[in-house]
């Protein structure tokens, strides 16, 4: 069946199961029309031979996540030539590549819940693996304001006969793969693997001393200076106690008796 996907601004009604065209598959995304226009690093682009018996101007949308917004209005546009639908795949592929990053591997339990995320074991994807990373979405003919989605193998020559004169195809670079499923899950891959780590502090290297001449080392020597002048701080504590002590006793010996009152009756 189609699933489709209505603006906000509309009442949704409950999906009815149509008939597939050429036996595709369609995936079930959030896109939206907006007039706002795209921003990001991809460029209006032309590839492919002038005479090329195929010729589509398609517009490119790249995102984190599936079901994040797209918006057709403003977006930049590829124009794809070649001579068969081989040689158009690989153009299209050529020009998207450069805006796919490393895929991620994301782990369920049995419930299906997400327990972890890791990247995959190849950092760089081929052509083969284009249905991991590349969905086409167009309006609909009937319902404008409704998209539909369709996979990467779907681009067949019946399916670009269709669509060479539509100005509201276009294809979504999913950077992570369709992997990243939600934003929850992206939000995951961005907190282990894309978020970026501290760098590990350098651990101290303790300086080399070099030895002294009779064997000790500098330390050593330090370290004995350091006992001397305790042992020399002690003494000098004990010697003031005593002067201390002394004086008192001096100043006790010499201090002159008081005296005593005379009486003189008259």
């Amino acid at each position: 069946f189609v699933v489709e996907m209505l603006q906000e601004d509309e009442p949704q009604p409950e999906p009815q199961p149509e008939e597939q065209e050429d036996d595709m598959d369609f995936e079930e995304d959030k896109i939206l029309l907006d007039a706002e226009s795209e921003s990001g690093e991809i460029v209006n682009q032309t590839v492919g031979p002038e005479n090329g018996a195929i010729q589509m101007l398609i517009k490119v949308a790249k995102r984190d996540f599936v079901g994040q917004q797209v918006r057709l209005e403003g977006l930049p546009q590829w124009l794809i030539r070649a001579h068969s639908i081989e040689a158009f795949r690989a153009y299209l592929w050529e020009l998207a590549e450069p805006h796919i990053r490393r895929p991620v591997n994301v782990e369920t339990n049995q419930e299906g819940q997400v327990v972890n995320v890791s990247w995959g074991s190849f950092e760089r994807p081929t052509i083969e693996e284009a249905d991991k990373f590349i969905t086409i979405i167009n309006k609909k003919n009937r319902r404008p304001h409704i998209l539909q989605m369709y996979p990467w193998n779907y681009l067949n020559s019946p399916a670009i006969e269709r669509w060479k004169t539509s100005t509201s195809t276009a294809i979504c670079i999913y950077m992570y793969s369709m992997a990243v499923s939600s934003r929850p899950i992206f939000e995951l891959v961005q907190e282990k693997l894309l978020k970026p780590k501290a760098p590990k502090a350098k651990p101290k290297v303790k300086p080399v001393v070099p030895p002294a001449a009779d064997g000790y080392s500098f330390r050593d020597e330090v370290r004995a200076i350091r006992e001397t002048f305790l042992q020399m701080r002690d003494l000098m504590h004990i010697l003031d106690n005593r002067i201390a002590m002394l004086e008192t006793k001096c100043d006790q010996a010499f201090e002159p008796e008081p005296l005593i009152p005379v009486r003189l009756d008259p």
